[in-house]
Order: C-alpha cells, then structure tokens, then sequence
C-alpha cells in the first residue's frame, strides 16, 4: 500500500476509521523494514503503509472534524 494513490490510501484509512468508531480493535505496529512504515490489522483489513500519508490523513480529518 506504501506506494498506492493517496487516493487509495484515504479510502482504506477511512474503511478502517469507520471500524475504530464502531469499537472494533485495530493493531498498530512499527514495521521493521527500517522504513518509516506501520502495519495496521483489524478485521480482514492487513495493511502495511507509510507513516506520512497516515498521519496526513490523520491530521485533514481533526481539520474537518471528523
């Protein structure tokens, strides 16, 4: 996923906000490539991504509110 659309990236970030808020856990990890990366798992989302885009996401999403 690192190296998806940003497009991309944001529909899963939400798929998987939208399971955090129905009180689903999700697991997030440092990812031991070395490179600045996660893992994060919940429900049949497995994804490895970079640390820039999510918390870019992160950071749009508290803008609008959400």
């Amino acid at each position: 996923m690192r190296a998806d659309s940003e497009e991309s990236k944001e529909k899963v970030y939400d798929q998987i906000n939208q399971l955090y808020l129905q009180g689903k856990a999700i697991k997030v990890r440092e990812h031991k490539s070395g490179f600045p990366a996660v893992t994060v798992d919940t429900e049949d989302i497995h994804i490895i991504t970079d640390c820039i885009s999510l918390e870019q996401w992160w950071l749009k999403k508290k803008k609008e509110g959400r």
